[in-house]
């Protein structure tokens, strides 16, 4: 009988969730719950990582944004690190320890460049900057608002802006554009436009600079171009610069655009200057994805960083995480090493994904000298271009996101194609990042990262190499 009940309690389980369930939750739970499911890809790359003693029939991930180039290193400089008793307390409180601002404001004038010099006082510390993204679109739009970014574009920027603040991310196509160029800013116009026609209130604009997925970098006409756009409308230019000490010099790469920053713009004459705001954070350039902290900059804008601290204990930084990020900005020899060491590192990764790429015949978008990756065109391997079926279309998953006005459509064939791809890559344990992921315009790019040490970056190209071999024979590509 027990058995027979244990059955019985088993499939009622079954039929209740997760329908039953999800009734449980309240309306802002039930809207996110697809929010949780687009992370499965994800995790079951990062859950079976390749490790090779412990895990050396894992995946090698060139996929995920992670620098692992000097995890050795800088492991190796925190475990000297002391912890004391005041590590354990609740510091300075959630805004940051008065020692870690300080250090941040030395970093970023000796580092950026700023025209004004920054202060500990212009600055939010955080849990990492998806923190930051969530709390300045909470503070500076309201729900329903929306905020522009150019396509492509980190994926995860949607979430951010939307999970808790309910603010719409509006993609914006290049048009079949440069997407770095200053022409884009046109782009943005036709969208804010477009929008305002809709009935929705633009409130800002985000620049991943450098960006991620194609790794360049804006020239400063560029950016004094998003300025002039952000003054025109009143709108908020959220600069998120979390890779600008990761640009680096190949021979490929020696007419590149260098990274710039909004912070060193005179931005007199282009845009009142509260509504200029920098992003910045420990998990790029400094190798710590794990570490979780981050930093918001407002050098104007006093009123925007008095409203988040009435919600920042809720992206309160650890003590300890604080420590470590306060001592190594402190410590200008070992800094100096660390960011000249792994700008030579990533020079040397890119060298080689490119030359594999040319042997593979791949084409990627060349002038990246920024970031951990490649934007590459795999168009030639997948098989035949798909071309969207406007009766069969079906909408990529975007609670966040609004559909831009030129329309952003995937076909059922190209994620077919998508998702029997990366089975085969997640067969061979090798994963590279899809287009779909960063709301490419073309179906067919991967962003390919190399920020991987020199051995895990051989055998994952030989892994992705044979994925390739197979994937050629079935779909007849190039």
């Amino acid at each position: 009988m027990e058995a027979q009940e244990c059955l019985v309690i088993e499939l009622f389980a079954k039929f209740l969730s997760p329908r039953m369930s999800e009734q449980t939750l309240s309306r802002r739970g039930q809207e996110n719950l697809p929010a949780g499911v687009s992370f499965a890809k994800l995790v079951e790359v990062l859950t079976d990582g390749y490790d090779k003693n412990e895990n050396p029939n894992g995946i090698i991930s060139l996929g995920v944004a992670e620098n692992g180039l000097m995890h050795k290193e800088l492991a190796s400089y925190f475990n000297k690190l002391e912890i004391t008793p005041k590590h354990l307390t609740y510091g300075d409180g959630p805004f940051g320890s008065r020692a870690l601002r300080s250090a941040l404001s030395d970093f970023f004038n000796d580092y950026f460049k700023p025209v004004q010099k920054v202060l500990p006082e212009q600055l939010l510390a955080v849990g990492g900057v998806t923190s930051a993204i969530d709390l300045i679109a909470w503070a500076t739009a309201d729900e329903g608002d929306g905020i522009l970014i150019g396509r492509p574009l980190y994926s995860s920027f949607a979430k951010d802006v939307n999970t808790r603040a309910g603010t719409i991310l509006c993609p914006v196509s290049s048009g079949g554009g440069d997407p770095m160029s200053e022409r884009m800013v046109g782009q943005f116009e036709k969208e804010l436009l477009e929008q305002e026609k809709r009935g929705r209130k633009t409130r800002g604009l985000i620049l991943a600079s450098p960006h991620n997925p194609l790794g360049k970098c804006y020239t400063v006409d560029t950016l004094k171009a998003y300025m002039r756009f952000c003054q025109k409308h009143r709108i908020h230019l959220i600069s998120d610069e979390v890779y600008a000490m990761s640009v680096y010099k190949t021979p490929d790469n020696t007419n590149a655009v260098p990274f710039t920053s909004v912070l060193s713009i005179d931005t007199a004459n282009l845009i009142d200057s509260n509504l200029v705001h920098v992003l910045y954070g420990m998990s790029k350039d400094f190798s710590s994805n794990g570490l979780r902290s981050g930093v918001l900059l407002s050098q104007a804008n006093p009123s925007l960083l008095q409203t988040l601290k009435s919600v920042a204990m809720y992206t309160w930084p650890t003590s300890t995480t604080e420590h470590c990020w306060t001592t190594l900005l402190n410590d200008r020899p070992f800094l100096d090493y660390y960011l000249e060491e792994n700008r030579k590192r990533l020079a040397d990764g890119y060298a080689r994904v490119t030359e594999w790429l040319r042997e593979q015949n791949i084409k990627w978008v060349e002038g990246s000298n920024a970031g951990f990756f490649l934007w590459a065109d795999f168009r030639g391997v997948l098989g035949k271009e798909i071309i969207v079926d406007e009766g069969k279309d079906e909408e990529v998953e975007a609670v966040a996101v609004e559909r831009p006005s030129q329309v952003y459509r995937t076909s059922r064939r190209a994620k077919e194609r998508d998702d029997w791809f990366f089975a085969k890559m997640i067969k061979a344990k090798v994963f590279v990042a899809s287009g779909d992921a960063f709301f490419a315009e073309e179906h067919g790019w991967y962003r390919v990262s190399f920020s991987v040490p020199k051995e895990v970056l051989e055998l994952g190209l030989e892994r992705l190499g044979r994925v390739l071999e197979e994937v050629r024979r079935e779909s007849g590509g190039a």
